[in-house]
């Protein structure tokens, strides 16, 4: 199975939830299925880089030939904080229910050295890693496009994520009793 997967140069992740359970969209929960994505930055002046990003605009042909392309049919996207030097890339996989109820699992993540990467030990905006896809390429009524598929990942440089922090009221400024106090500090994070 991994001989038949792409792969991605190693390159710096943004919004890595490719650890547990799926996630569903805040914005859509109920329409469309949990996912797990991770998000990769591109530089313009990396020719590997620029290598990645040509050979999947390339795939779209291999995949739908001269079928109208979708106003979103590429995953890669200039950068928001600097498009001039920067593409971000989109990795996605959804969550389906098999017909016996059990569901599909993500994709699996190591360290530099092979081993699995614990659940726990979430991975940070910056970190450096490559990514293991595999392409879906799909057809809507306005047009077709593609999704890439993570399957497996390779943390290469590890920045942790940053803790959740408690908060209380009294932190913001607001007025708070003793009794709420010692109900928010028995509250485990």
């Amino acid at each position: 199975m991994a001989s038949d997967l792409l792969r991605t140069p190693v390159a710096e992740v943004r919004w890595c939830k490719l650890l547990g359970d799926a996630r569903t969209n805040k914005f859509e929960p109920s329409t469309k299925p949990p996912t797990w994505e991770i998000e990769i930055v591109l530089d313009n002046d990396n020719p590997e880089h620029m290598a990645f990003c040509e050979f999947i605009e390339a795939q779209y042909e291999v995949i739908h030939g001269a079928e109208k392309k979708h106003a979103h049919w590429l995953p890669i996207k200039p950068d928001k904080e600097q498009p001039r030097k920067r593409q971000a890339c989109r990795f996605k996989l959804s969550q389906f229910t098999f017909k016996d109820g059990n569901k599909s699992e993500g994709p699996v993540v190591y360290d530099e050295k092979g081993r699995y990467w614990p659940e726990e030990k979430l991975i940070g905006n910056g970190s450096k890693m490559r990514i293991g896809f595999d392409i879906y390429g799909w057809k809507s009524p306005t047009g077709c496009g593609m999704t890439l598929q993570p399957k497996g990942a390779q943390v290469v440089e590890w920045l942790a994520a940053p803790d959740k922090k408690p908060t209380t009221a009294a932190d913001f400024g607001f007025d708070v009793s003793p009794e709420a106090e010692a109900e928010n500090s028995a509250i485990p994070f």
